[in-house]
């Protein structure tokens, strides 16, 4: 009997521990109903928060009893710990959804959302007045298209809650529509890719052909974006595992200055806080710079990291480096010039061809 009513109690204590975890955790800000979708069927475990309200730094983090996390929250403001945060962004996490409803922000591998809403209350002059706040809401689980809904949408909310925490001003991120998710991007031909934000990839180059494939992932008002040209495979049985060849990415803000294009981790992009925007070239990277809104923006072109073409660049023949030289400006002009056209940019600098 003992034992019966040891049970009954222990199953009555289990759902009110969740529910007390759940309203706790982050300070009692995360969406009861997105938690119950993105949690896995194991109890709640513990909940820890952190906040530095000098440095801008806030972490939040409940986890369940196997201590796996079910929902993490991290923002930062400024300093080392964003700059380092920053500078895994496209060396280690390599972004690859993009955000709906014209959010600013992507999504990475393991269901992470990094969100950069602007910050100018808190601003000030050594930051600029563009500064943006950088939020990372991490639900491991989420894996379904409904989980994945849930967990956007708890990144907005937590983001929008870190950026009044943070007295940063400025408008709230709008909420996603029902049923949201990032996208990765949509597969079209090279003809199909003309007149889209992947244009550059669509015009014709001697060393192009008509076969092969464009992934499209821009969005429109997005902080990152990214177009990647795949050549079809030898064999079609291979058709889902086919590396990329190249990769143009457009960077929107001030980044960390020791960040690294994946594929193109030889050199560091010419960007940062404290960096002076510059336009750059070498075999593996070609970097342009404009200014957008007042803020500034990067566009990169860089050989995938198991394109033939990356092998060619670092040839000992002078002669063939100098070929993927230009190779890659032609790629980087080409997209920097109408991306500039597209979001009605000034001050463009591109990189010079050798």
């Amino acid at each position: 009997m003992l034992v019966v009513l040891a049970v009954v109690g222990f199953s009555a204590r289990a759902p009110l521990k969740d529910l007390w975890l759940t309203h706790k955790a982050c300070g009692g800000k995360l969406p009861h109903g997105d938690v119950q979708t993105v949690r896995t069927d194991a109890r709640l475990g513990s909940e820890e928060e952190s906040f530095d309200e000098e440095q801008g730094r806030y972490s939040c983090v409940l986890r369940d009893d196997d201590r796996t996390v079910v929902v993490a929250v991290d923002a930062y403001l400024a300093g080392v710990d964003r700059a380092e945060e920053m500078s895994h962004i496209a060396d280690f996490y390599a972004p690859y959804a993009v955000l709906p409803g014209g959010l600013p922000g992507f999504e990475v591998e393991y269901s992470l959302v990094y969100l950069m809403p602007e910050c100018p209350r808190r601003a000030g002059n050594a930051l600029g007045g563009h500064h943006r706040l950088l939020v990372s809401t991490w639900t491991y689980s989420a894996k379904s298209r409904e989980e994945k809904s849930a967990m956007l949408r708890l990144a907005v909310r937590m983001t929008n809650e870190m950026t009044e925490k943070l007295d940063c001003g400025g408008k709230p991120l709008p909420m996603p529509k029902h049923g949201a998710v990032p996208d990765r991007g949509k597969y079209v031909t090279r003809a199909q890719a003309k007149g889209t934000a992947c244009n550059a990839l669509s015009v014709a180059r001697p060393w192009e052909a008509p076969e092969w494939k464009i992934r499209i992932a821009i969005a429109e008002g997005g902080v990152m974006g990214r177009c990647t040209l795949y050549s079809p495979p030898v064999d079609p049985k291979d058709r889902d595992h086919i590396d990329p060849l190249v990769e143009l990415t457009s960077w929107r803000g001030n980044w960390a200055g020791n960040m690294y294009e994946l594929g193109a981790e030889t050199q560091s992009l010419p960007m940062g806080e404290h960096a002076a925007w510059k336009p750059a070239l070498t075999e593996t990277l070609a970097w342009a710079v404009a200014e957008c809104g007042g803020e500034n923006v990067g566009f990169g072109a860089h050989w995938s990291y198991n394109s033939p073409y990356r092998a060619e660049a670092t040839s000992e023949t002078e002669t063939t480096r100098k070929r993927q030289r230009k190779r890659l400006s032609a790629y980087v002009s080409a997209f920097a010039k109408d991306q500039v056209r597209r979001g009605n940019c000034t001050k463009l600098q591109l990189p010079e061809s050798s």
